[in-house]
């Protein structure tokens, strides 16, 4: 397994561990080494902060194909999701 693909599965994880914290109302752990720091799993409109940070440096293509690898969404639903950004 490439670790690329170990990585965005990880921050799926995390990103599915927040959204759960937030809906059952319970403290979110924080993860690995920057534990101290402000979370960076998931913008604010629920977009993975990864994703946002693509679609911004200009690659919207590959920010909507990781958007759909980190949440399993169509592409439709990804474009969306993307393109305001």
């Amino acid at each position: 397994m490439e670790d690329s693909h170990v990585y965005r599965r990880l921050a799926l994880l995390e990103q599915q561990v927040r959204l759960l914290s937030e809906k059952l109302g319970v403290p979110c752990p924080t993860f690995g080494s920057d534990a101290g720091a402000a979370p960076s799993g998931v913008f604010e409109n629920g977009v993975p902060a990864e994703v946002v940070a693509m679609a911004r440096a200009g690659n919207k293509i590959g920010a909507i194909k990781l958007y759909r690898e980190l949440t399993g969404a169509g592409l439709r639903e990804a474009k969306e999701a993307v393109d305001p950004l």
